[in-house]
């Protein structure tokens, strides 16, 4: 059985041919009857097609069962209610014309709609769901040598572990904070920006978002509440906990130790060829230091910061590193908190009082002019109100006896974004300022939203555990140095404890993937021979998308328009884009891979970081199991390994069903095509 299907786009970027093809209808009907959704079967696969026609009464009883796939409806009316709020129609007026007896709908919207109810369906848990969650390591059981030594847990670093431990690798991950999970979790950027649905089926993301349905539709809680009901959500507090549980799986009975407030200080290497690292641990509150051995090194850091140490050439902002201007721009930034709704009333250490420093006449305009009041959606409004900005961003909310219809839970991340250039990369007392400074910006957000908005039932969410001992260290230290900050303490507890941050150092590698490779429309993205990874999301740079911050020599054409204008949907990364120009033994697995800043700007999101992380632990096991170099590794080996662990490969989806022979065939053929064309 699929665990996801092949689902039609909730963004609406991509082609209706596509999700109409006779193949797609088939898998999705194939998929919804098994489920008892709806029946005769080859009766939709003959009418719903480009040029078919579906009888009104039977579409009627069909979206009637699709809809009570979230929960019970008792007629059309509810139905096509719910599945409007879920984005499976777009509108009702149509179906409420046509979808009744005597009524006739056009078999492509028919398709559509079957595409879009089998993305609905029930998740079977995968194998990992009963796995005991990995513990960290102590920093004095470490060992002194591993096959894979992984800094930072983010999705990249998670995906890379899981894979490489999966295959029989000694592991060591480590993270710099006390929260793995990255961007994701430890940022609280759980509204996955999936680009088009269906990277939910590819390899550990599929893995992850099976968990994630595993834990909330036993409460009876809906998880897609992302993106206006749209995309997959977790509270951050639970997508971490199921990190560690796909590593205490992965785990087994080998080793995968994880290590936090743990990072890498100094490479060492013979010649170009990385052999271990110094970490500094302080998970105790004491430092310690101790020199680790490993065949192959994963930069997974949120901001690149292991590839300076290991001497490889890479790109920051529109430079290189041996001509780096600090004044480049990179992506904004943005430090995000979780907020909710307390039904009974905000507690009183969560309210702000009198506006925080540098609350400015000019800041309230800022926020006025982007956020206004207004409790009905409304995607074509700008300013956006409050219920498009709670539903932009919308998380479960384990703490509400409800299904999530209402938002009640969701994180700030719309109209805070700071700027930030190549000095916060390079510079740690930048960086630190910087950081520092986004919170604030945060912190002013949340004072306009109660004060300005009359949201005084609405305030950090306390019951994330951000509250960690070392993000309490960290905020204690910045109100040393700032007491006005001291009334906002408790709340700035609660803010997540790392910064959303978009774009990183990139290697310089064997090939720099850039965005006229990825290019959806109107251009065809390139199906590389060597691929290993699919990205969906479109080209997407906050704050620096202008001539001067991009890398002309790499990018002749630069996108003008709205969001998603050049589309969305599958493109390909190859492996050449993870191996550097010279150094052995290392490999990037985050936003760091070889690419252009415009091409970061659609690989950078989570489901693709954790499939690119995939990859890195792929390439990184097969070059100890073959006692090679990581660029010594046959592509086609790398390809095998993916396609087993259920990742897709090709732009052009798959006619055979998820996980069969059949499948992996096809792909393994189309790749061959692509290598013997070149």
């Amino acid at each position: 059985m699929t665990i996801f299907r092949l689902p039609a786009v909730l963004l609406c970027f991509v082609s209706l041919a596509f999700a109409a093809s006779v193949d797609a209808v088939r898998n999705d009907v194939e998929a919804l009857a098994e489920r008892h959704v709806l029946n005769d079967p080859e009766y939709w696969i003959a009418n719903a097609t480009p040029d078919g026609k579906c009888d009104g009464g039977k579409v009627a009883d069909l979206l009637i069962k699709v809809a009570s796939l979230i929960k019970p409806a008792s007629g059309i009316s509810q139905a096509l209610a719910l599945l409007t709020q879920q984005r499976v129609i777009g509108s009702p007026d149509y179906w409420q014309k046509n979808a009744v007896p005597g009524g006739v709908c056009v078999g492509k919207n028919v398709a559509i709609v079957l595409s879009r109810s089998a993305a609905l369906l029930p998740v079977e848990p995968p194998k990992s769901v009963d796995a005991k969650p990995l513990e960290p390591t102590p920093a004095e059981k470490l060992r002194t040598s591993y096959d894979v030594i992984i800094a930072g847990a983010g999705t990249g670093g998670v995906g890379a572990a899981v894979q490489a431990a999966r295959m029989g690798r000694s592991v060591l991950l480590l993270e710099e904070t006390d929260w793995i999970g990255g961007q994701a979790m430890a940022a609280a950027v759980t509204s996955m920006d999936e680009g088009v649905t269906l990277v939910r089926e590819r390899g550990l993301y599929r893995e992850l978002c099976g968990l994630i349905a595993a834990h909330y539709q036993p409460l009876g809680i809906n998880h897609v509440t992302a993106y206006w009901h749209g995309h997959v959500a977790v509270e951050p507090r639970v997508g971490r906990r199921l990190l560690h549980v796909m590593l205490g799986d992965a785990k087994g009975s080998g080793i995968l130790d994880l290590a936090l407030q743990t990072r890498v200080t100094n490479v060492a290497k013979e010649g170009d060829r990385v052999t271990g690292v110094t970490i500094e641990s302080n998970a105790t509150g004491a430092k310690t230091s101790r020199e680790v051995s490993c065949q192959v090194l994963i930069d997974a850091t949120e901001w690149g910061d292991v590839i300076p140490l290991t001497g490889a050439r890479y790109r920051v902002g529109n430079c290189t590193s041996d001509a780096i201007d600090l004044s480049k721009h990179v992506q904004d930034n943005t430090w995000t908190a979780v907020v909710k709704q307390f039904p009974q009333g905000v507690p009183d250490d969560l309210l702000i009082k009198q506006p925080p420093p540098g609350y400015t006449d000019e800041v309230h305009a800022a926020f006025s002019k982007s956020l206004v009041e207004g409790e009905k959606i409304d995607l074509k409004a700008k300013p956006w109100n409050w219920a498009t900005f709670i539903g932009y961003r919308g998380m479960p909310d384990s703490a509400r006896a409800a299904d999530n219809s209402q938002i009640t839970r969701t994180h700030l991340n719309y109209n805070n974004d700071y700027p930030a250039t190549v000095a916060e990369m390079e510079g740690p007392a930048r960086r630190l300022a910087t950081n520092r400074a986004m919170q604030l910006k945060t912190l002013h957000l949340l004072w306009f939203i109660q004060h300005t908005l009359g949201k005084t039932d609405w305030s950090v969410a306390n019951d994330e555990g951000y509250d960690s001992p070392h993000h309490r260290a960290e905020v204690d230290a910045w109100i040393a140095k700032r007491p006005d900050l001291a009334a906002y303490r408790t709340i700035l507890y609660h803010f997540s404890v790392m910064p959303y941050t978009r774009e990183s150092r990139r290697i310089i590698g064997l090939h720099t993937l850039c965005a006229s490779e990825i290019e959806r429309y109107p251009g065809k993205p390139v199906q590389f021979a060597h691929t290993v990874a699919l990205g969906d999301y479109p080209v997407d740079l906050h704050g620096s998308m202008s001539p001067p911050y991009l890398e002309l020599d790499l990018e002749s054409d630069i996108p003008h328009g709205k969001f998603g204008a050049r589309g969305v949907g599958p493109f390909a990364i190859p492996f050449e884009c993870f191996i550097p120009e010279k150094i052995d033994g290392f490999l990037p697995a985050e936003k760091n891979i070889s690419q252009s800043r415009m091409a970061n700007g659609a690989t950078r999101l989570q489901p693709h970081t954790m499939l690119m992380g995939q990859a890195a632990g792929a390439i990184a096991a097969l070059a100890i199991e073959k006692h090679i170099q990581p660029r010594a590794v046959d592509p086609a080996d790398v390809q095998r390994v993916l396609l087993d662990a259920g990742d897709t490969l090709t732009i052009e989806h798959p006619k055979a069903r998820w996980g069969t022979d059949a499948w992996k065939k096809e792909q393994i053929e189309t790749l061959k095509a692509g290598a013997a064309a070149k």
